[in-house]
């Protein structure tokens, strides 16, 4: 068990300060693999990024004094390090059995995508039953789960970003152009054009003009920024390198290089500690993807209000527990962080 000098709630990114608490169980749940496409066709891919997300996750915590639960699509096997760990089958009602889990424990640790509101959702069920979110509470999420809303809080903030348009305002020039969804995670549905004329078809014959949002392609080195963020403050754990390809037109993640940009830790730091200070009640693990431009710029592209696929290579790079450096970053006001390693590790998908 753990002793706390603070619990926070979250209700929204309202932080209530409540006396002393012990954490027993921890819910962990990662939505695809536990059982959140249940009524669907599993993904290879997804399903693959998912177990390697909750697989390295649930091996941190396992070394720590808690009761990990979690759920899993019956499709798959079932995950190591985890105390109880309930089927999910084709005709369960997964969110039902989720509000249940999350009714027994203290905790709970989510990773959801974006899209469709999904992470919202899934951290709602926590917030309403008063539980402890090892994450971003409601509004963030609700704010970086759409990318019309990144791009003016970040423009807000005066820090550099992609131009993003919606299909109506967008300019009538030729360029390369990058269409996306606004509430899209990652690479999905994420596609390259060098003709403004064939991005138009693409967005018409797809029917895509009122969820997709356009950028200017932004040439330079993909990376990101793995980090912890709680009142205000950022901590760094690792600065990466993106594998992202474009095949056909459509972008996509290959992996990273966890540290491959390590050289860009000191400007990485104080962008991470400029966003934290944005009072936009970012929280916990923080994935932030920028672009290195021609003038070593460093231009932000999303902030992921979650887990990353990064966070598996983070207890080899780092040579700490990450899942121990976040909780007690969360949970311990005086938490002095140790000396992190910068060990390069290579994560592939």
């Amino acid at each position: 068990m753990h002793h706390l000098a603070l619990h926070q709630i979250d209700y929204g990114d309202n932080l209530h300060e409540l006396p002393d608490i012990t954490i027993k169980k921890i819910f962990v749940c990662e939505f695809i693999t536990a059982g959140g496409l249940n009524h669907a066709d599993l993904s290879a891919s997804l399903v693959h990024e998912g177990e390697l997300m909750r697989d390295a996750l649930l091996r941190d915590l396992s070394q720590l004094p808690y009761q990990i639960n979690t759920t899993v699509d019956v499709r798959l096997i079932k995950p190591k390090n985890c105390h109880a760990c309930i089927e999910i089958a084709h005709g369960d009602d997964v969110w039902q059995v989720w509000a249940q889990q999350i009714s027994q424990v203290d905790a709970v640790w989510l990773i959801a995508p974006e899209t469709d509101g999904l992470l919202r959702k899934l951290t709602e069920l926590a917030v309403l039953q008063g539980k402890l979110v090892l994450g971003c509470g409601l509004a963030s999420i609700e704010m970086f789960s759409h990318k019309l809303a990144t791009y003016h809080a970040l423009t807000t903030a005066r820090i550099t970003t992609i131009v993003t348009y919606t299909v109506k305002n967008r300019p009538n020039i030729d360029g390369w152009w990058v269409v996306k969804p606004n509430d899209g995670a990652g690479c999905s549905d994420t596609l390259y054009f060098e003709q403004t004329q064939a991005l138009t078809n693409w967005l018409i014959s797809n029917h895509k003009a009122s969820t997709h949002l356009i950028q200017p392609y932004q040439e330079g080195i993909a990376a990101s920024i793995s980090c912890v963020m709680h009142q205000g403050h950022s901590q760094l754990l690792a600065c990466n390198k993106q594998l992202i390809n474009i095949e056909n037109n459509v972008f996509c993640y290959a992996g990273s290089q966890i540290n491959g940009m390590q050289h860009y830790w000191d400007a990485f730091e104080s962008l991470a500690q400029k966003i934290a200070e944005c009072d936009i009640g970012l929280n916990g693990y923080i994935g932030i993807d920028v672009i290195i431009n021609s003038d070593d710029e460093v231009v932000v592209v999303e902030i992921n209000p979650r887990l990353t696929t990064s966070y598996v290579g983070l207890a080899q790079a780092t040579g700490q527990n990450p899942a121990a450096l976040i909780i007690n970053t969360l949970t311990q006001s005086n938490f002095k962080w140790p000396i992190l390693q910068r060990h390069i590790v290579n994560i592939h998908v």
